[in-house]
């Protein structure tokens, strides 16, 4: 009875043991991702840490931790972490934390308030960007302090005092408050931080520390790194460009370009953003845009396709027909340059997109 006590014993003591080792090389399944790449991979745990999960298990071998933290920076502008287990079945394992996250909401809000009353009278997406951007420089003053809270918005709102982290995420939060959709950028060799924006489908860059002076000038203001083109800027900077833009091809539906110069020329909601692009239009939306350009972009949101499937215009398709439409000739003229002469539609930004 002995020998057999310890042969059961010895079963019990190597199935606990595989059971272990099974949990080691196969976490919980109910956290798994079906991401493919690290793009995909940070859209996805920042939305499963928006609905309280802050964990998630990766298959992919294209999914890279340093680039998920990366990524997971540009679109929160928190002072975070990026913890990650591997296993040996290949799986990775990321939890995403924010650090001293109340008193970064607080700082965060007071950015937000701040990029608001910033950009209130301004009526472009460029002036807007501006107004913050010599906001915040005129307020903040370039440190050398080595602590948590000067790579915070708070540091650099709250305090006036922030390193290149600092002021890179209040901007973007000060642009969020703005309604403006704006993104964190960061690169490790370069030990540094920025800001990038998409606009009418083009990606520009802003690195508001650049455009501090050192030591502080009181009021003046630098703009020589603000709205740079990709070009223009890596003279200056190194970053994982083909990451980043593919990261920003994600944010950026296609068609929000048109959205965007439609609220430049004053005939869309300043309120849209990136998000709004995809969701169903409104007929009352469709009826006013109609209404002031004259004409039938379309008659209703709702059509049918071919198949018989009835489908919803989006957002981003009504605002590309109507941009397309400002183009149409009428007696010889574009539709637009009237809403031009009746000051309808802002005279510089039709311009400046080469009506």
């Amino acid at each position: 009875m002995q020998a057999i006590g310890k042969k059961i014993m010895l079963v019990a003591l190597l199935v606990a043991s595989f059971v272990l080792l099974w949990q080691w090389k196969a976490p919980e399944q109910s956290t798994v991702s079906l991401a493919k790449t690290s793009v995909e991979a940070a859209n996805e745990l920042s939305a499963a840490w928006q609905e309280g999960q802050d964990t998630l298990l990766f298959h992919s071998q294209d999914i890279y931790e340093k680039q998920v933290y990366h990524l997971l920076q540009a679109g929160h502008p928190y002072l975070s972490t990026l913890t990650a287990a591997t296993y040996q079945n290949g799986s990775l394992e990321l939890t995403y934390e924010v650090l001293k996250r109340e008193e970064q909401e607080k700082g965060l809000q007071a950015a937000r308030e701040a990029g608001a009353q910033a950009a209130a009278e301004e009526k472009t997406i460029t002036g807007k960007l501006k107004a913050i951007h010599d906001a915040l420089i005129r307020s903040c003053v370039y440190t050398e302090e080595d602590s948590d809270r000067v790579q915070m918005a708070a540091g650099a709102v709250e305090d006036g005092k922030a390193v290149c982290a600092g002021y890179a995420r209040a901007f973007s939060a000060m642009c969020d408050g703005a309604g403006l959709d704006v993104y964190y950028i960061e690169d490790d060799d370069m030990t540094h931080a920025w800001n990038a924006v998409r606009l009418y489908g083009e990606t520009y860059f802003i690195d508001c520390t650049y455009d501090d002076p050192v030591p502080d000038q009181g009021q003046r203001v630098g703009d020589e790194y603000f709205m740079l083109t990709t070009e223009e800027f890596r003279q200056s900077h190194t970053w994982d460009e083909a990451l980043y833009e593919a990261y920003l091809d994600s944010r950026y539906p296609a068609d929000f370009a048109y959205i965007q110069r439609m609220q430049d020329l004053n005939l869309a909601d300043t309120g849209l953003r990136a998000a709004d692009t995809e969701r169903a239009a409104e007929q009352a939306e469709l009826d006013v845009l109609n209404a002031v350009l004259g004409t039938t972009v379309a008659k209703s949101v709702v059509y049918t396709q071919e198949d018989g499937t009835e489908m919803y215009m989006t957002c981003g398709e009504l605002y590309r027909l109507g941009y397309e439409a400002l183009w149409d000739e009428v007696d010889g003229r574009h539709r637009i340059e009237d809403l031009i002469d009746d000051y309808v539609v802002p005279p510089f930004p039709a311009r400046k997109m080469g009506f």
